[in-house]
């Protein structure tokens, strides 16, 4: 626990050093004039939108952002001959960007709709959105030599997950149950919109699962990608 304490006080310093938290101002900035310019109503049915969009984006970049930098200042390859585990470096990652994660979604509901929102709800709907896409980012990063080689990946791969936002102009398909972030847009309209406890529970369920996954993935590319390499 002391070591993941210890890697949590150096993520968030790093963070708050190389402009993370100024980054997030400036894209809440457009997201936040549009919410202001649109009813009560129009606010509650794009904020799930908004919501995913903003932290699909956000979260993965950051996570890109974070793995490239660790790579060029060779930190990310000595994680392969200390005593800190995989597990515990992807952990303090998680947390530290999800903290950045939920304080833009908060603040997105706050400005429209206030503190009167099942608060419950919400919060678990976007840190589940929180959790996944930047796992996504590590995914998507790891096999990557360069950012260049990252966003050719991050373009095709979020042209396919970002299907399940057609559900906004009534298209919903079976299909798009085959993807990680059809649940993921459940349970944030769900949030907003209303659900059934149950079926809340039942999305919950299904988007836990795809988390575990994602994080087995990270760990796995992690050791083929970044402690491979340092071996090779």
């Amino acid at each position: 626990m002391s070591t993941l304490i210890q890697l949590l006080r150096w993520d968030f310093a790093m963070q708050l050093r190389h402009g993370f938290w100024v980054a997030a101002v400036f894209v809440l900035i457009p997201w936040a004039g549009v919410l202001l310019s649109v009813s009560q109503a129009q606010a509650r049915f794009l904020l799930p939108a908004m919501i995913f969009l903003d932290i699909s984006i956000a979260g993965t970049l950051f996570m890109a952002g974070v793995y490239f930098f660790e790579k060029r200042e060779g930190s990310l390859y000595a994680l392969a001959v200390t005593p800190v585990r995989t597990w515990q470096w992807l952990t303090s990652k998680l947390i530290s960007l999800t903290v950045i994660g939920m304080v833009m979604c908060v603040v997105l509901v706050v400005i429209k709709q206030g503190i009167q929102v099942p608060w419950g709800y919400v919060l678990v709907a976007t840190l589940c959105t929180n959790v996944l896409f930047i796992l996504f980012g590590f995914i998507l990063a790891a096999p990557s030599d360069r950012f260049t080689d990252f966003f050719m990946y991050f373009a095709l791969f979020f042209g396919i997950m970002e299907l399940p936002c057609l559900a906004f102009v009534d298209i919903s398909l079976p299909l798009f149950w085959i993807l990680p972030t059809q649940p993921t847009l459940v349970l944030l309209r769900g949030a907003f919109d209303g659900i059934p406890p149950a079926q809340f529970a039942g999305v919950l369920a299904v988007q836990l699962a795809w988390i575990a996954l994602a994080f087995l993935l990270c760990l796995r590319s992690f050791h083929r990608n970044v402690a491979y390499r340092k071996g090779g």
